[in-house]
């Protein structure tokens, strides 16, 4: 048997299943019910030559949940990336790994998918998951019975797939072509294995918000779909345009509404019937005269009453500025919320809300040095300091004190006392007030990573 290069992706163990000689990389996965704080639906807990293991929140065993459910395809991507395999196997079919077929499809790596017995009753799945489920089937080119049983899964998903029974899953891989697999680093390669799918819904279902009411919205360069998938879990109607063929492709696969055609040709044809616009990091990836003439054309598209709502990096943040943007290879420059605003508004627009407006940005000085804190230190009062009479010298030979003595040492003590809780008081006062500060300064991180700009085209416009 010729050796090819396989990533397998399965649960603890699942090398086993694999009786052959071939250079093999796994993908080890399990669920858990506790997280990370960090928004991540999945992190990897450790990395080797032959095998990456990754921790999944249990959520993301269900199938229904959409894009929240796509907590491994960010590593299988980078897997994918890293390793080129010749084949993908992968053993059960869960939320979490229902969209891999896809993502291999979409780059042209062969998939055999061991199809075990389903974690619920897919008669309660919603239309959008079947659909995702059913264009994730088509996208595997063998499936293996594993333990699923003939009627465990709908006869009409498995129609015109290519059902191997009784051969193990190396013999299953073998004899795939589709020629050599496309890893080509382009923007489809960055959609797949560098976005966090479950974060981004996280991050854009507020977005929906801005458009209750509308009869219908055009999300604009949407990428795989994101934000569509969010407005239609909020009942609201939406389609999309994407240049990418590949991106658009997996969007449909979703069951959204999504024509492959660039942005601006799609405006500029007068294609579509809509009465709101979302554009969400977009303008970024433009020239300013190019953001000008998207402006002008979206106000002359939108009917009177129209909404646009802009999402962008806002520069202010330096999360933004240090971790996010420049991870993007098409980014062009930044665009300050209130330089978009006014630009909008030259355009006819009138600004309905600005995130930027809602949480001003309070720049805070700092010294390069930190101040002082006042020291704790209690000096020698001045009974202390003074000298201890011949009489006081006497009796203390014989370890003892005038009552007059004793007075005053207790009267010392309780100078000294009281000088040192004055002297901590300060201190905390003055260590607060630092600290303070700080917090202030550090609030700098808490600035929204992104600018949100809902405009309307007036009323009256012609």
């Amino acid at each position: 048997m010729q050796a090819q290069r396989m990533l397998l992706v399965g649960p603890p163990q699942a090398s086993v299943a694999i009786d052959a000689e071939c250079a093999l990389y796994t993908l080890e996965y399990r669920y858990v019910d506790a997280a990370p704080d960090d928004g991540f639906a999945a992190w990897r807990t450790e990395s080797g030559e032959s095998v990456e293991k990754i921790d999944v929140l249990r959520d993301c065993e269900a199938f229904s949940g959409g894009y929240t459910r796509h907590a491994l395809n960010r590593f299988f991507g980078q897997a994918l990336l890293r390793h080129k395999p010749s084949v993908v196997v992968i053993i059960g079919l869960s939320g979490a790994t229902a969209d891999l077929p896809r993502v291999a499809s979409l780059l042209g790596v062969p998939v055999v998918l061991q199809l075990d017995r389903p974690g619920e009753d897919l008669a309660l799945l919603d239309a959008a998951t079947v659909n995702w489920l059913r264009a994730s089937l088509d996208d595997c080119d063998r499936v293996l019975p594993g333990t699923a049983a003939k009627d465990d899964w709908p006869a009409t998903w498995l129609a015109g797939l290519d059902l191997t029974g009784g051969v193990g899953l190396a013999e299953a891989a073998t004899g795939l072509d589709r020629g050599a697999p496309d890893y080509r680093y382009d923007y489809a390669i960055h959609e797949f294995c560098q976005r966090d799918h479950p974060l981004l819904v996280a991050m854009q279902a507020g977005e929906a918000r801005h458009f209750s009411g509308c009869r219908q919205v055009l999300d604009l360069a949407c990428g795989v779909g994101i934000f569509l998938d969010c407005l239609r879990r909020e009942g609201i109607a939406g389609a999309g345009v994407e240049r990418d063929p590949r991106i658009a492709r997996y969007a449909r696969g979703m069951g959204l509404d999504v024509v492959t055609e660039d942005a601006l040709a799609y405006l500029e044809s007068g294609a579509g019937d809509f009465d709101a616009v979302h554009c969400s990091h977009f303008i970024e990836h433009l020239p300013a005269e190019a953001v000008t003439g998207l402006l002008e054309l979206l106000f002359e598209r939108l009917p009177a009453g129209g909404v646009l709502v802009l999402v962008f990096p806002d520069p202010e943040s330096i999360r933004s500025q240090l971790l996010g943007f420049w991870r993007d290879p098409e980014h062009v420059r930044f665009y300050h919320p209130e330089l978009v605003a006014a630009m909008a508004t030259a355009s006819g627009f009138e600004l309905e809300f600005s995130s930027y407006d809602e949480q001003p940005h309070r720049v805070v000085p700092f010294a390069e040095d930190p101040p002082a804190l006042p020291s704790l230190a209690v000096t020698a009062t001045a009974a202390e300091a003074a000298a201890v009479g011949p009489f006081e010298r006497l009796l203390g030979l014989f370890g003892l004190a005038s009552t007059g003595r004793r007075v005053g040492q207790l009267e010392q003590r309780l100078e000294r006392l009281t000088a040192g809780m004055l002297r901590q008081a300060e201190a905390s006062r003055a260590l607060e007030a630092r600290t303070d500060v700080l917090w202030d300064i550090n609030r700098t991180w808490a600035w929204n990573d992104n600018a949100t700009l809902r405009l309307r085209k007036p009323a009256d416009s012609v």
